[in-house]
């Protein structure tokens, strides 16, 4: 087979590779670089069509819903009334889309790189963009995100950062000072959540993202899913509250409030299963 026919992911930013995932590719939709990194949009035989940043996978069309769920549904379950959402990152629409299934009254989606938005809506249309920024509840800012945020005081209930590893454009999302000003751009019973990368070869990027949202917030828990796109598939979440104790989980009001959402993989069970932690997960943690 040539290797002109597949993908082979780069290594993650921080890690030492010990492994190399590889897709074989059907057909090159799209490939150029913008001002901040280099995009491919490739249509590959198992995953659909995947989306590529600086040569990692982003997103696949046969398994995106799993962390966009995920990183959505958590802390907006785990607020009681969210109204007012800030996204960070996320300019794919993905989590978006799964954003606007709760009742919510505005939504600030804030990208750093306009061209995500557009080559969204142009070649991934099972993530709905197009449809996601018609609604007038929804408010589109190109900027960088860890500046932006500093403009709020007590004004947003959740705040969901949906970035890329952390390097490069997406490093300020991941440092102490930028944790600090979400923490005073929530609301008191506001609830934080980013991605922290996977379990097997990120530890430290999950020990830091607790470390960190530590110095803030009184309450930080660790989910985990199975993703599939990402390299090392056992993939964690790690949020923060500023009031909302996230170790107390009702999971009979969750219930109530589930009732009919649309969704594949999340569910109030797996809300409740997924903060429960291996032993020797906890062990590296500490």
């Amino acid at each position: 087979m040539k290797r002109k026919n597949w993908f082979f992911e780069k290594e993650l930013p921080g890690t030492i590779q010990k492994y190399k995932i590889g897709w074989r590719v059907k057909k090159r939709i799209f490939s150029g670089k913008s001002k901040y990194q280099k995009i491919e949009i490739l249509d590959t035989f198992d995953l659909g069509r995947i989306f590529v940043l600086d040569g990692i996978i982003q997103l696949s069309e046969k398994y995106e819903f799993i962390y966009h769920e995920m990183i959505s549904h958590l802390p907006l379950f785990y607020h009681p009334n969210p109204k007012r959402i800030l996204i960070i990152g996320g300019g794919d629409g993905g989590v978006l889309r799964e954003v606007l299934k709760h009742p919510v009254e505005e939504v600030f989606l804030v990208e750093l790189d306009s061209r995500i938005v557009e080559l969204s809506k142009k070649y991934l249309p099972f993530l709905n963009l197009k449809n996601s920024l018609k609604q007038k509840k929804v408010k589109l800012f190109f900027e960088e995100g860890a500046t932006f945020v500093k403009r709020f005081k007590n004004f947003f209930d959740v705040i969901i950062v949906d970035s890329t590893d952390p390097a490069g454009p997406s490093l300020p999302l991941f440092q102490k000072r930028f944790y600090q000003n979400s923490f005073l751009a929530l609301k008191k019973e506001g609830v934080f959540i980013t991605q922290s990368g996977n379990f097997l070869d990120q530890i430290s990027e999950i020990k830091t993202a607790i470390k960190n949202l530590k110095n803030f917030f009184p309450y930080v828990k660790v989910h985990r899913a199975f993703t599939p796109d990402y390299q090392g598939s056992d993939f964690s979440f790690t949020g923060g509250s500023k009031k909302i104790n996230l170790e107390k989980f009702d999971i009979k009001k969750l219930k109530k409030r589930f009732n009919k959402l649309m969704t594949k993989y999340y569910s109030p069970e797996i809300h409740w299963s997924s903060g429960i932690l291996p032993k020797f997960y906890q062990e590296k943690l500490k």
